[in-house]
């Protein structure tokens, strides 16, 4: 079965996002954006917390 990590979806779906022209966004597209980035950088800091957590 294929798993995949969400942090490596979520990093798929902010560049995507942001290959998109700056113009063409709406201000509701740019809150999205912003709160998917936030996600990742969460979901980023975490998992670094329990790879030194456990490395300990």
């Amino acid at each position: 079965m294929l798993t995949m990590n969400v942090a490596v979806l979520l990093a798929v779906i902010i560049v995507l996002r942001l290959r998109c022209r700056v113009q063409t966004r709406s201000r509701l597209d740019e809150k999205f954006t912003g709160v998917i980035m936030l996600a990742f950088g969460v979901l980023i800091a975490r998992q670094t917390s329990v790879r030194e957590f456990w490395a300990s």
